[in-house]
């Protein structure tokens, strides 16, 4: 909450308005390129009824694949980045808090990636090309691009793994893509992949890049279980002194085979090439340049690291900024230090996701209405005078408002961000404008999926307004598709949002039938997300194919929708909503934010307990159901939709504990499984409610 404490100094705001308004009159907007408008985001494609392409993609040309002839794979475009960067800054982290962060150039990069190729092939005996596999199992580091990108020049394919898949589904994903060799950050992780060796019998070698637990008792375990341990500083060794020549991969190679969550059943391998990548990449940067020009990325260009790299959207993060010769800085490891390092490193380019806005926009508000009078004005001033500018298309941290009131919360996010690209969930129209004017920065919010690399709809720089996701990227196409047992048709403009393009995958590794499940006769990508086309274009989620159940009246309820609204109360953390399609009304699992709680037992009770004992307060969940009805009703939900009970959790839902996915998304099933008796309880003891 620091980050936005006031000065007393910032009263003077009020007498120099005037003066803002004189200084700023002169800023450029983000406009849309020649000849394009925000009324037709989306455009028809020719011959193709109800299918739209991007509306500021000129000609007859549907998509875009590559937007530079020497780039059409991801070994070509770190080649690029290479000589774009001329040696600069490639990839950094730093020990610790207290330690700068340090970075390795492109040709130190290079370099490493080269050796650690020659080592996978001459000295673990991988055969290179495009039928071979490498795990990575390890937090995002620079070790963990340098060994990719190492895969990538002998045509290997990258396989990640990580914590949160459990042991059946790690075993499962190890055996289908029949890995001899994984690359793991820790002793740990290497202690848990060769005690599952007789289950895993395809491994052969585990590469360590902490190499401080490598010791002589892990190498003997490992030994009798019959999996060799090897450091990765060892193996750059013996590579740079046998090299191999590089199988540089083909732009239909498979780069990457991307493994869902496994929320229901066995994950899937999603089979990503080059191709989609360098589409994806494509897409983003022909949207930067054609909008942001003066603003376009650049080798001066910092990332911050701290989204898994075993999704997507990390993926393109990195990518696209390997493209452009900027450089990339990892954050420690832990959430806790990210303040930390992002203030440290100083970032231009910051991925985020809602949840972290949504948080961001929390501490503020919650300031502001702890506040007095005077910094309530003052913050309406510079709200409505940076807003005012937002819809004009002026996006700026250089403004007086800047100095004097945001000024704490762009310090804090380092100073330098300029652009914020945010996915992975929906956010609130409001907490996105926020955003915007607080930190005088681009936001651009993208929905994709894993299925289409992670890019398919963005919303337009200098679009000031939220609640829609944009209109298609560059490099899709997309449709809707009657969903009539929930109402939906297209010819209403409401469906199945439908994506087909040169990012979309060509299937599931090993999986014909759901691979087959997956696409249409038309070769459109099946989303199962619900979205309706605006009348300017742009694509508006609206509802889950998958998610909606009946309730026992028959009426259909979208929880995550409830749920988008609910978590904007106050002592709301995190909430789940379920039902019975037995029963008539709703519940809802609440984590509840512990200092709104830990304020309300002292101020109803008069004592301080702890928040396990307030959770188990039933005037505690009582309060908490008030709110939540209170923010339904201001948010239009009908009767059916408020929930009429709570339940509250005082351990927050985790990757850790297996009820969220690595992007931070809700496990559905392993929730109703989780909670599944404490709400039958509620419903037998409210019979009549």
């Amino acid at each position: 909450l620091q980050m936005w404490s006031f000065g007393s100094a910032t009263v003077a705001a009020v007498v120099i308005g005037g003066l803002y308004l004189l200084l700023n009159r002169r800023r450029k907007a983000i406009k849309p390129p020649h000849g394009c408008s925000l009324d037709q985001q989306s455009v028809p494609v020719e011959g193709e009824k109800g299918v739209y392409k991007c509306g500021f993609l000129p000609g007859k040309e549907s998509t875009l694949t590559y937007l530079y002839p020497e780039v059409t794979t991801l070994y070509e475009t770190f080649l690029r980045g290479m000589q774009k960067s001329e040696d600069g800054p490639c990839l950094g982290d730093r020990k610790d808090s207290k330690s700068p962060y340090k970075f390795l150039t492109y040709a130190q990069v290079y370099r490493h990636s080269t050796d650690f190729a020659s080592a996978l092939v001459n000295v673990l005996g991988l055969k290179p090309g495009n039928q071979t596999n490498m795990g990575i199992y390890a937090k995002n580091c620079p070790k963990w691009y340098i060994t990719s990108l190492g895969a990538i020049s002998q045509s290997i394919v990258v396989v990640p793994l990580y914590d949160t898949l459990g042991a059946d589904a790690a075993t499962f994903i190890v055996n289908q893509a029949e890995i001899e060799v994984i690359v793991v950050d820790n002793e740990d992780k290497a202690r848990k992949l060769f005690a599952a060796k007789s289950s895993i019998p395809t491994l052969k070698h585990i590469v360590i890049l902490e190499e401080a637990g490598v010791t002589a008792a892990l190498i003997d375990e490992s030994k009798d279980a019959g999996v060799s341990i090897h450091c990765l500083s060892t193996l750059l060794e013996l590579g740079g002194r046998k090299k191999a020549e590089p199988m540089k991969p083909k732009t239909d190679d498979t780069y990457i085979i991307c493994y869902t969550s496994g929320t229901t059943g066995t994950p899937k391998g999603v089979m990503l090439s080059h191709k989609n990548v360098v589409a994806n990449l494509t897409a983003f940067e022909y949207t930067i340049k054609a909008f942001l020009k003066e603003g376009a990325l650049t080798k001066d260009d910092v990332l911050i690291s701290y989204l898994p790299l075993s999704h997507m959207m990390e993926q393109m993060s990195h990518w696209v900024m390997i493209m452009n010769g900027a450089s990339i800085g990892y954050f420690q490891g832990s959430i806790k230090t990210l303040t930390e390092d992002i203030k440290e490193l100083q970032p231009t380019i910051m991925p985020v996701v809602p949840r972290l806005l949504n948080r961001m926009y929390d501490a503020l508000m919650g300031k502001i209405e702890s506040s007095g009078q005077i910094v309530k004005m003052l913050f309406r001033l510079a709200y409505n005078a940076k807003l005012s500018m937002l819809k004009r298309g002026i996006i700026t941290n250089g403004t007086i408002w800047d100095k004097l009131v945001f000024g704490k919360i762009q310090t804090a996010m380092g100073g330098r961000v300029k652009l914020m690209a945010t996915g992975s969930a929906p956010i609130s129209d409001k907490v996105l404008e926020t955003c915007r004017i607080a930190f005088g920065a681009t936001i651009i919010e993208a929905y994709g999926q894993t299925e289409c690399t992670a890019l398919a709809v963005n919303t337009w720089p200098g679009d000031a307004e939220g609640g829609h996701c944009g209109g298609p990227a560059p490099c899709a196409m997309i449709k809707l598709a009657d969903v009539p047992e929930l109402n939906y048709f297209a010819a209403e403009g409401k469906g199945e949002v439908c994506i087909k393009g040169p990012s979309v995958t060509s299937g599931y590794y090993k999986d014909e039938e759901k691979t087959a499940e997956l696409f249409d006769e038309d070769g459109f990508l099946h989303t199962g997300d619900i979205g309706c086309i605006r009348e300017n274009g742009s694509l508006k989620i609206i509802d889950r194919k998958k998610h909606i159940f009946k309730l026992a009246q028959g009426e259909y309820v979208a929880p995550e929708k409830i749920e988008q609204i609910y978590t904007r109360a106050a002592p709301v953390q995190q909430v789940y909503v379920d039902g019975d399609s037995l029963e008539r009304w709703l519940i809802a699992v609440v984590v509840p934010e512990t200092e709104v709680l830990e304020e309300w037992d002292e101020r109803e009770n008069g004592q301080k307990r702890s928040i396990e004992e307030i959770c188990g307060d039933e005037k505690a969940a009582e309060f908490v159901l008030s709110t939540l009805v209170k923010i339904g009703k201001e948010n239009k939900l009908n009767s059916i939709e408020q929930v009429k009970k709570v339940i509250l959790e005082a351990d927050p839902f985790s990757v850790e504990n297996g009820l969220l996915t690595p992007t931070l998304k809700a496990k559905r099933p392993q929730l109703r499984l989780k909670y599944m008796d404490a709400m039958t309880a509620v419903y037998k003891t409210n019979p009549t409610l």
